[in-house]
């Protein structure tokens, strides 16, 4: 690999050798492990970063958490599905100090849900609710400033504490299917299935991942794929609020 000097007043000193130089004298900041199983024919993977002090892997944890470093496990999630299925997916993972009988009732009781899922600056209200497989619900959004919109869903699956599969879909007040309202190229249909995984007694992480579902265009297709960015936002919001509620309890 090619380097430019580090220019001084009497020498100029290649960089790789002042690299070398600090690895050899500086300890290491941290050191990673990574070890990989085989389940059922899926691979578990466990990453753990050791650090000097408690006070150290505490900063480290907050670090990683504000800068969204767990969304690398989530393009890994998605390339590896595209790659192996040619599906284009969106993955977004969190943990939650909480139970995962907890977390499990906060996605399947509606008074919970409406808290904490509608996108940030809107609020959410069931017209009608049965969570259940087979079931159904229709809601109403609202940012109090008249926006408002509609959207219904349908319960594939629902297994306690660990599985929900639900598919999405806009529509007016009477349930008759309509396009989002702030990109008309969306997939009419989505495909929600969230994964719940109890890591410690206290501790769960959620796994969601979203794709389009039944028929869509290529041109829809690219709108889903090209709005990576603004889902990973939307769902952030949902899951701040997700954690206060949770904290609250």
């Amino acid at each position: 690999m090619k380097t430019k000097p580090f220019i001084t007043k009497s020498k100029s000193i290649p960089v790789w050798s002042m690299i070398t130089a600090a690895a050899k004298t500086d300890p290491p900041l941290f050191r990673v492990t990574a070890t990989f199983k085989d389940v059922k024919g899926k691979t578990k993977l466990e990453m753990t970063m050791a650090l000097p002090t408690p006070e150290a892997a505490q900063e480290t944890k907050k670090f990683i958490k504000a800068a969204g470093g767990n969304s690398t496990w989530d393009r890994l999630a998605e390339y590896l599905e595209k790659e192996s299925t040619g599906h284009e997916t969106f993955v977004i993972n969190r943990s939650f100090e909480a139970p995962v009988d907890v977390v499990f009732e906060m996605w399947t009781n509606p008074e919970h849900f409406s808290k904490w899922i509608p996108p940030t600056g809107f609020t959410m209200k069931f017209l009608r609710a049965d969570i259940k497989p087979g079931g159904s619900t229709l809601c109403m959004m609202s940012d109090g400033k008249g926006v408002e919109f509609y959207s219904r869903a349908n319960y594939l699956e629902i297994h306690r504490p660990d599985r929900i599969v639900y598919t999405q879909q806009f529509c007016d007040k009477d349930e008759k299917p309509s396009r989002h309202p702030l990109a008309p190229t969306w997939p009419e249909s989505m495909k929600t299935t969230v994964l719940l995984t109890e890591e410690a007694p206290d501790e769960t992480r959620v796994t969601i991942t979203w794709e389009a579902h039944g028929t869509w265009t290529k041109e829809e297709l690219a709108t889903f794929v090209e709005g990576r960015a603004g889902m990973t936002q939307g769902w952030t919001g949902s899951f701040d609020k997700l954690e206060d509620l949770l904290a609250k309890k």
